[in-house]
């Protein structure tokens, strides 16, 4: 028994690049010092002192500068090439994480946070292709996964240290933060390839090019799909945004507790994603496993509205949305891979999906904030799995469409 169990996990991590476990790799140390955006909310609103609106504001200011720093990212890996772009958003945003925690005035800090989220959202497409560059086909999809494992077990250690660090004293959450960034910009110098030997590559790529190109913005397919995937990103994103607000004023625990709780949706990601989509990869169509996490999503956000409440539902809660997310999020970005690889112009694909999350980004912390404010918890949780559904039969329409192309 124990056996097939190490087969199984030795199966599920066998045939990734080295590359693709480097990068993974400094995105986990990264990912680990991701401490500030974890307490966010909590920090303004606790300890500045900022209402419910200026959070919102304040946050949507994050969302705002992912999203251009999406398309600016796009811009500068075009012309720059995926190293220079990751590391100089490392080396950045390490930086201005160590100046955001001497700030208090709310406009100061509103422009602050817009400038670190483009910094550190350019990295994304840089990062994207980079992955794309070094994963085939065959496993592009567990290539993804790893990816987001490391992400998600460095979200796991963020809220765990950034918990007991907080209520030692806010500013060791800044220093921890801006620390790693540069830590993972010391590791990228010394393990991703040479800038000329990538940009060899990207010439060859342009000689070998032979297939027509398709422009993502008149693939009304994808567009559809960047639209549903837009509102699924909403849902999710409330796990960052509220969520530990709702843990603070309706439960009244702490950042440890806060921290503990929410480092459980990282820890799940981590042990079960890899093997699982090992397991289920092929068996059904792709959008089959992402409605399937929509669905979780829904129950993860109705569980809030009923009985016991407290450390049981958080947990539930937890539960539900890691493992709707371990069925959206993989799923969804093969779906995005495979439709750029077909029509070309894969860049330009990418840099869409992108944007898609950057836009929620925006949206998700002015819509919960916004919601709480006016009707309360309950009426944004309904709110929220209510999107679910409708993602849930927009992708079902969508698996039709690409079915009958």
């Amino acid at each position: 028994m124990l056996f097939r169990l190490y087969t199984h996990w030795r199966g599920a991590y066998s045939g990734i690049p080295t590359t693709i476990w480097l990068l993974s790799m400094v995105s986990l140390i990264n990912r680990c010092g991701a401490m500030v955006i974890a307490f966010l909310t909590v920090y303004l609103h606790k300890e500045l002192g900022f209402d419910i609106r200026q959070t919102g504001y304040v946050t949507g200011c994050f969302g705002a500068g992912a999203l251009l720093g999406a398309y600016v990212g796009g811009r500068l890996t075009d012309r720059w090439g995926y190293y220079h772009v990751q590391l100089w958003s490392l080396v950045l945003n390490g930086l201005i994480l160590l100046l955001l925690m001497v700030l208090r005035d709310f406009w100061a800090l509103c422009a602050t946070v817009f400038v670190m989220s483009v910094v550190s959202e350019a990295f994304r497409p840089a990062n994207s292709v980079a992955i794309s560059k070094h994963c085939s086909p065959e496993n592009r999809t567990r290539s993804i996964s790893l990816y987001r494992m490391s992400v998600n077990l460095g979200w796991a250690v963020a809220p765990a240290l950034g918990g007991p660090l907080a209520k030692m004293g806010w500013n060791y959450l800044f220093w921890a933060d801006g620390l790693t960034c540069l830590l993972a910009a010391l590791l990228l110098i010394r393990w991703l390839k040479p800038q000329k030997e990538e940009k060899k590559e990207e010439q060859e790529e342009k000689k070998t090019e032979t297939t027509t190109q398709v422009s993502a913005y008149r693939d009304r397919t994808y567009l559809t799909f960047v639209i549903f995937t837009l509102i699924g990103a909403l849902v999710f994103m409330q796990i960052l945004w509220t969520v530990p607000v709702f843990f603070a004023e309706a439960y009244q625990w702490d950042t440890a507790k806060i921290g503990l709780v929410s480092a459980l949706n990282g820890l799940l990601v981590f042990l079960v994603e890899m093997p699982m989509i090992y397991q289920i990869e092929g068996r059904r169509h792709g959008l089959d496993y992402v409605r399937l996490g929509l669905v979780l999503y829904a129950a993860a956000y109705l569980a809030f509205v009923f009985p016991p409440g407290g450390l049981i539902t958080a947990l539930v809660f937890t539960l539900a949305i890691s493992f709707g997310e371990m069925f959206v999020m993989p799923f969804s970005s093969n779906f995005a891979f495979s439709r750029a690889s077909k029509q070309g112009n894969q860049g330009q694909y990418m840099a869409l999906y992108t944007m898609a999350y950057s836009l929620a980004n925006i949206i998700a912390p002015l819509f919960g904030t916004q919601v709480i404010a006016a009707w309360g918890f309950d009426t944004l949780w309904y709110m929220l799995a209510g999107l679910a559904m409708v993602t849930w039969v927009g992708f079902g329409l969508l698996k039709r469409q690409t079915a009958h192309a």
